[in-house]
């Protein structure tokens, strides 16, 4: 979830409760199968953990949601979205949208696109507060003073090292996944363990995929990087592709680099929502790292 949003009482997030409908039956797996014996389970026991359900729901920043609204699961919100009391919401929601009824339906935007892609560009809501307390008359007054004070040009991003790594990859046909590994979190609860032996597990070095992680610098995360290069040693030369890149400035990612990427993998982390915010304004699709089989990893034949 982003910042300054608010959220009304009795809302319900329905998060992993797909059944598969293009089977010969919906009724639960788990309830005539042993866990080993469903197809690519691996012994996942979770009756919810399978390749139809998504784990996540994404809400942006200064988004309202009335009261007693239904979010289904894999839905993304945007910024400055309405969501109307009772919706049931199964889509996405396109930024500043106004949607209604169930299933919910845009019925119309807060702004025109041009005023909506200058509050998309100022992002009020990731300015320090002191700052936006000193905004708040602008904030609540007249939107189109407040688009003249804000909505000035911002300095041109200069491509990265790492930008022009994911450029060439995906000249080269490479399928490119964003990820800014929680590291902070331990092991045995973190998803970024998961995100790498899925993508060591999924792809070969002949295939063209390329994961591309955001790391701090090494003294700060020695230890996980072990583990990873372990992990990639045990698949030797069939092992697909890893890049890492350093970061050092106010921002834990590069922000050329996500905007370039095919995809942006999330975590449990507030990061996620900050970068999900970078990358609304672009194609990168948004994958969580507790999904399964291709909702996180897609096929590429």
């Amino acid at each position: 979830m982003g910042k300054y949003s608010t959220l009304a009482h009795r809302l319900l997030f329905e998060i992993a409760v797909n059944h598969d409908y293009r089977c010969a039956t919906m009724y639960p797996q788990h309830k005539l199968l042993d866990a080993n014996a469903l197809p690519g389970a691996d012994g996942v026991t979770n009756p919810h953990s399978d390749p139809i359900n998504y784990h996540q729901v994404v809400i942006g920043s200064d988004v309202w949601i009335g009261c007693a609204a239904m979010i289904l699961n894999g839905v993304r919100v945007g910024n400055g979205a309405i969501i109307g009391a009772g919706s049931v919401v199964a889509k996405d929601v396109p930024p500043y949208a106004i949607v209604v009824g169930n299933p919910a339906r845009i019925i119309k935007y807060r702004f025109d696109a041009e005023t909506i892609a200058a509050l998309q560009r100022i992002k009020w809501w990731n300015w320090p507060e002191e700052q936006i307390v000193e905004a708040a008359p602008l904030l609540y007054g007249d939107i189109q003073q407040f688009i003249d004070a804000f909505d000035v040009p911002q300095p041109i991003e200069e491509p990265d090292e790492i930008m022009e790594t994911i450029n060439d990859l995906r000249e080269k046909n490479y399928h490119i996944s964003y990820f800014i590994p929680d590291f902070e979190i331990e092991p045995s609860a973190a998803v970024w363990p998961r995100v790498v032996y899925t993508f060591l597990n999924t792809y070969h070095a002949e295939d063209r995929a390329a994961l591309i992680m955001a790391i701090p610098p090494h003294d700060q995360c020695g230890d996980c990087l072990n583990i990873i290069l372990n992990a990639i040693a045990e698949h030797g030369e069939q092992a697909p592709l890893i890049l890492t890149h350093e970061t050092n400035g106010d921002l834990p990612f590069s922000i050329p680099a996500l905007r370039a990427s095919s995809d942006y993998i999330t975590t449990r982390e507030h990061i996620s929502s900050l970068a999900v915010d970078y990358a609304s304004d672009t194609n990168v699709r948004i994958r969580y790292g507790l999904d399964q089989g291709t909702l996180l990893f897609p096929s590429l034949k």
